[in-house]
């Protein structure tokens, strides 16, 4: 049985969140590197395995912009999302778009991986209401994308 208490990993100025049973929430500081965002995707991975797809907030409010390092290591990834919806809080316009490029380039190039809802606010309380009514898989590469609002 999953412990109930949430449990806290560091990962340099960085904080990851598992709530019990299927969240993980990411408080994102600065700066942030490829080798930092490759660990944090691990955890995720490796959560979502134990526990089943994942819908994750991401905090993102200290975050200026997404260096290359951080985005090859999500392009390179080889593991399969166990994300189940995605939701970012606090995005600059800049950091906003250069997500959205990520997100869409993955779903062109890996067809395979699951696709999920992701949306973008201004505080969390509005992303973990959107978080808990979202579906608790991703949709099959074959389903329409709903996108961002």
């Amino acid at each position: 049985m999953e412990n109930d208490s949430p449990e806290r990993i560091a990962v340099g100025p960085h904080l990851v969140t598992i709530l019990p049973p299927n969240m993980l929430q990411v408080d994102f500081g600065s700066p942030l590197d490829g080798s930092q965002a490759g660990r944090i995707l691990d955890l995720m991975w490796q959560t979502g395995s134990r526990r089943g797809p994942l819908k994750v907030l991401m905090d993102i409010t200290h975050v200026t912009n997404v260096p290359r390092g951080v985005r090859e290591s999500i392009r390179t990834r080889n593991t399969k999302s166990t994300t189940a919806a995605l939701a970012f809080v606090g995005a600059r316009f800049g950091v906003r778009v250069a997500i959205d490029m990520i997100i869409a380039a993955v779903r062109i190039l890996r067809p395979d991986v699951p696709a999920y809802p992701h949306s973008f606010f201004d505080r969390k309380e509005e992303a973990l209401t959107w978080l808990r009514a979202a579906p608790s898989a991703p949709r099959r590469a074959n389903d329409t994308p709903q996108g961002s609002r």
